[in-house]
């Protein structure tokens, strides 16, 4: 169990990708801290892991709020001490064409998925940089790099905002990563794919599939995989990296 007794926070861990990062984490040992906004569910997220006899712990926030957030980081450290892994993954989506995004939209979706970030990672840095040591690992995208989502073709809609807000979280891990090097803090980022969950259909999955070199779209315990080699520590000479997890649908 390579992360046995490691204590580690997932923000947006009660479905897709967060869900299965958190998942994976507690199997292999770790403390693993679920944060999402959507309390039942949280609540069946912890409950179906300690039925397994897994450790977990649930925290409701608003990572785009930085009360809620220092808050949550101080639950995690009056629990258990320290925090020895971050993975920042909370996100939401907005995909109308960029002239039907109005202001409010536009600003939800970069508080949440790039300001959160920003303060989930100083609200954990300021711990660990303390302690001289921690991972944070923060959840990009292909579309971070390619200004648009992989099923868009000229025309339609990009995700604009998503992508804009992917993009700049590649921008922000090497600007901590360089940062809190010093401090033995490391920061490094996966670039997922076309990863499949809940929310796609059948028909999208084939559809997207034919867009991938390696003829399939991913899963979140491929992410989950990724996150766990950049959080381990093991890794000593990495930092600031960005993992594409793609299936080869963008080779850079």
């Amino acid at each position: 169990m390579k992360f046995k007794d490691r204590i580690v926070l997932v923000t947006g861990a009660a479905r897709g990708i967060g869900w299965g990062i958190a998942h994976r984490f507690a199997k292999e040992g770790a403390h693993v801290v679920i944060n999402d906004i959507e309390d039942n569910l949280v609540k069946e997220r912890t409950e179906e892991l300690k039925h397994q006899g897994l450790n977990t712990y649930g925290i409701h926030a608003d990572v785009s709020k930085g009360d809620e957030v220092d808050g949550m980081v101080g639950e995690v450290l009056d629990l258990f001490g320290r925090l020895d892994v971050l993975v920042n993954n909370a996100a939401v989506f907005n995909s109308k064409p960029i002239l039907d995004i109005d202001e409010h939209e536009w600003d939800r979706v970069l508080a949440v998925n790039l300001k959160g970030v920003f303060n989930c990672s100083r609200a954990a840095a300021r711990h660990m940089i303390k302690e001289r040591r921690g991972r944070i690992v923060n959840i990009a995208s292909l579309t971070g790099k390619t200004g648009r989502v992989i099923f868009s073709d000229p025309g339609t809609p990009t995700w604009a905002c998503y992508t804009t807000t992917k993009a700049g979280i590649i921008a922000l891990t090497k600007s901590m990563a360089y940062e809190w090097a010093p401090y033995n803090v490391y920061v490094n980022a996966v670039a997922p794919g076309p990863i499949r969950t809940e929310k796609i259909s059948d028909e999208q999955a084939e559809s997207i599939a034919r867009r991938v070199p390696l003829g399939k779209m991913g899963t979140p315990d491929d992410v989950a995989r990724a996150v766990m080699f950049l959080a381990s520590e093991e890794l000593s000479f990495i930092t600031g990296e960005i993992l594409d997890v793609n299936g080869g649908a963008l080779m850079d």
